[in-house]
C-alpha cells in the first residue's frame, strides 16, 4: 500500500504527536505519532520511522513503522518488511512480508468478525440404547435391549 503523500488526504507529519480520536473517510498517513484510537472507513499507512499507540479500525492498514495496539481491518492488513505490531489482528485477509514482526493473536477470513462458534458441534443424543453386555462363565456377549 506504498503511495505518494498525495494519495492522502489526511498526514501527521514526522514531526507531529497526536492524541486523541483521530477519524476520517477515506485514506490517511501516519509520518509521526499517534496516541489514542483511529477510526476510518479508509486507508491507514503508518510509514517506516512512525508510532502509533493506538487502536485502530479501518478498511486497510499498512504498517511500515510501529503499532502498539489492537487493529481491525475490515478488508486487509499488510506487515511490511521494517513493520512491527504488537497487539491483536482482525482482518479478512493478512499479508505479511519477511523481516516483519508480530506479538499478539490474530483472526483471519472473512468470518473473522463473526461470533465465536465451537471447534466441533455439541454431541447429540443417540435415540439408540447401549448395548447390554453379559458375562456368563468367562465369555462376554453383547445383546440389543
Amino acid at each position: 500500500m506504498s503511495a505518494a503523500n498525495n494519495d492522502f488526504g489526511t498526514i501527521i507529519g514526522k514531526d507531529a504527536t497526536f492524541k486523541g480520536e483521530l477519524s476520517y473517510e477515506g485514506a490517511a498517513q501516519v509520518l509521526g505519532k499517534v496516541e489514542g484510537i483511529i477510526t476510518a472507513k479508509g486507508k491507514l499507512s503508518v510509514a517506516e520511522g512512525a508510532r502509533c499507540q493506538a487502536d485502530i479500525k479501518a478498511g486497510e492498514v499498512a504498517v511500515q513503522g510501529h503499532v502498539e495496539g489492537n487493529v481491525e481491518a475490515a478488508d486487509r492488513i499488510d506487515l511490511q518488511s521494517s513493520g512491527v505490531l504488537h497487539g491483536d489482528i482482525v482482518a479478512a485477509r493478512m499479508s505479511m512480508a519477511d523481516g516483519a514482526s508480530f506479538v499478539g493473536t490474530c483472526r483471519i477470513g472473512t468470518n473473522a468478525n463473526g461470533a465465536v462458534r465451537p471447534a466441533t458441534p455439541p454431541a447429540q443424543k443417540s435415540e439408540q440404547k447401549p448395548a447390554e453386555v453379559v458375562v456368563k462363565d468367562q465369555k462376554a456377549t453383547a445383546t440389543k435391549k
